[in-house]
C-alpha cells in the first residue's frame, strides 16, 4: 500500500535533501564570499531549525529537546557562554537522533532512505578528489574566498596541506575517515581496493593522524570485519590477536602514564609542549583552567563555546611559544581533542550524554544480522577507532559532518547486514 505524504514526512524529506548535500554546502560556504552569511552557515542554520521542528512533531523524541533546553538555562550560571557554541554542540546530536529515528522506526520507505545514503557518500568524494588534485598541483590550494591554508612542516620547509577547499583539515579528516568506513559495507574485493585508494588519498593530505587512522581502519577491516580476506590470513586466531593487542595497549598505557608523571615532576605540566606538533602545549593550557574548576564546572562544563576564551586567558609566553615570539599573536586555538572539547563545553554530564547516544546505537546493532559478535566488531571500528586516532588531535564531535556521516553510515550498516546474512562469522 502506498504511503500518504504527511506534514511530518514532508519535513523529513526536506531535511534529508539538505543533509545529503552538506559536503557541497561546506565547500561552497568556503569558496563563495558571504552573502551576507556563508552558504554553509545558512544551510546548517536551516537544518538546525527544521530538525528542531521535526523532533517536536514526535512525542517520543522531545526528551532531547528538553535536555537541550535544560542545558540552555544552565548556561546562565556561567560567566561566559556563546549561543553559537551552544548550537554547534547540539546540532550534531539533534541530527543524529533524527536520522536514527527515521531508520529504526521506518518513518520512510527503505528505497527512499537508501537514495539519500548513496547520494551523501558519493558527494563525500568531491572534497577528497579536490584534495588529491591539489596534491598533484592540478587544483590550487586557495581559490576565490577559500584562502585558509594549513601547513605540514618538514624541518624548515612548510608545505601547504591539501584541504579540498574546506576551511580546515579537520573536516577533510572526518570526511576521509567516513569514506573509509563506508567501504566496510561493500563487497570484499571492492572494499579492499577502495580502502587502499583511500589510504593513498589520506597520505596526500600530510595529516599524520588521518593517515594513521585510515591505515588502522584498513587493517582492522582485514582482520575483524572482512568475511573473505582476513579469514585466509592464518597468522593467529582472532582471540589471540585480541589478547596480544590488549596486552600491548596495557604496556604502552603504563609507559605513557609513567612518562607523563615524570614530565610533571620536572615541569609542573603533564605534556611536553612539542607533543604532536604543539598539541601538548595546547592541552597543558586547558589543564591550567581545569585545575581551577569548581565541582559545578566538572559536572556541566565551563560554558558552551568558551574554549577559545580559555586559551586566550591562560596561554602565556612560557606555555605557548608563539607568544614568546610575538606578544600580539593570535591565541585562537581550540582543544584539539574530542573528549576534552566535550568536557570543556558540558562537563561530565555532556560526556555521559554522548556515551548514552552511542549506547543507543549499540543496543540496536547487537540485534542485527548476522550476529552480535560481528556487529560489536563493526561498532568498535566506527565509534572507537576514529576516537583513538583522529579524535586524539581533532575535536571531531564539534564537526557537524561527523554526526551527519555517522547517521547515514548506521543506516547503511543495517541495510548491508539485512542484505548479506552471510557476513563474517566470528
Amino acid at each position: 500500500m502506498e504511503r500518504v505524504l504527511t506534514r511530518q514526512n514532508s519535513v523529513q524529506l526536506i531535511l534529508l535533501e539538505l543533509l545529503s548535500l552538506t559536503p557541497i554546502l561546506i565547500i561552497l560556504g568556503n569558496i563563495v564570499p558571504p552573502i551576507p552569511m556563508k552558504i554553509h552557515h545558512i544551510g546548517f542554520g536551516l537544518i538546525f531549525l527544521i530538525v528542531i521542528y521535526a523532533l517536536m512533531l514526535d512525542q517520543y523524541k522531545k526528551w532531547i529537546l528538553y535536555f537541550a533546553l535544560g542545558f540552555l538555562f544552565i548556561q546562565f550560571t556561567h560567566e561566559q557562554w556563546y549561543l553559537k557554541g551552544y548550537i554547534d554542540y547540539f546540532f550534531g546530536p539533534f541530527v543524529f537522533i533524527f536520522l536514527l529515528d527515521l531508520h529504526i522506526n521506518k518513518r520512510l520507505p527503505i528505497k527512499t532512505l537508501e537514495k539519500y545514503i548513496v547520494r551523501f557518500f558519493a558527494i563525500l568524494w568531491i572534497p577528497i578528489i579536490i584534495a588529491m588534485l591539489q596534491f598533484m598541483n592540478i587544483f590550487p590550494i586557495t581559490f576565490w574566498n577559500a584562502t585558509y591554508v594549513n601547513f605540514a612542516y618538514f624541518g624548515d620547509v612548510a608545505i601547504p596541506r591539501p584541504n579540498g577547499f574546506l576551511y580546515h583539515g579537520s573536516e577533510l579528516s572526518v570526511i576521509i575517515c567516513f569514506a573509509a568506513l563506508y567501504q566496510y559495507f561493500k563487497g570484499v574485493k571492492v572494499a579492499f581496493w577502495m580502502l587502499l585508494l583511500i589510504c593513498i588519498a589520506a597520505m596526500m593530505t600530510y595529516f599524520k593522524a588521518l593517515f594513521g587512522c585510515v591505515v588502522i581502519l584498513f587493517i582492522y577491516y582485514i582482520f575483524f570485519v572482512s568475511n573473505g580476506i582476513g579469514t585466509k590470513i592464518k597468522l593467529m586466531t582472532r582471540k589471540r590477536l585480541w589478547l596480544y593487542s590488549i596486552s600491548i595497549l596495557c604496556v604502552v598505557g603504563i609507559y605513557i602514564y609513567q612518562y607523563l608523571m615524570m614530565i610533571h615532576s620536572y615541569t609542573g605540566y603533564y605534556f611536553t609542549p612539542t607533543l604532536l606538533t604543539g598539541r601538548g602545549a595546547i592541552w597543558n593550557i586547558y589543564l591550567e583552567r581545569i585545575k581551577e574548576f569548581t565541582w559545578w564546572n566538572y559536572f556541566i562544563g565551563n560554558g558552551m563555546g568558551t574554549s577559545f576564551d580559555i586559551f586566550a586567558d591562560y596561554a602565556t609566553p612560557e606555555t605557548w611559544y608563539l607568544l614568546a615570539i610575538d606578544p600580539n599573536t593570535d591565541t585562537d586555538y581550540d582543544t584539539h581533542n574530542a573528549i576534552l572539547s566535550v568536557f570543556i563545553n558540558s562537563g561530565i554530564i555532556g560526556v555521559l550524554f554522548i556515551v548514552y547516544i552511542f549506547k543507543m546505537v549499540y543496543n540496536q546493532a547487537i540485534r542485527w544480522l548476522p550476529n552480535p559478535k560481528w556487529n560489536k566488531a563493526v561498532f568498535f571500528g566506527i565509534f572507537i577507532l576514529p576516537l583513538l586516532t583522529i579524535g586524539v588531535t581533532i575535536p571531531i564531535y564539534e564537526n557537524s559532518i561527523f554526526w551527519i556521516a555517522t547517521g547515514f553510515l548506521i543506516m547503511r550498516w543495517n541495510y548491508f547486514t539485512n542484505q548479506n546474512e552471510t557476513a563474517n562469522q566470528l
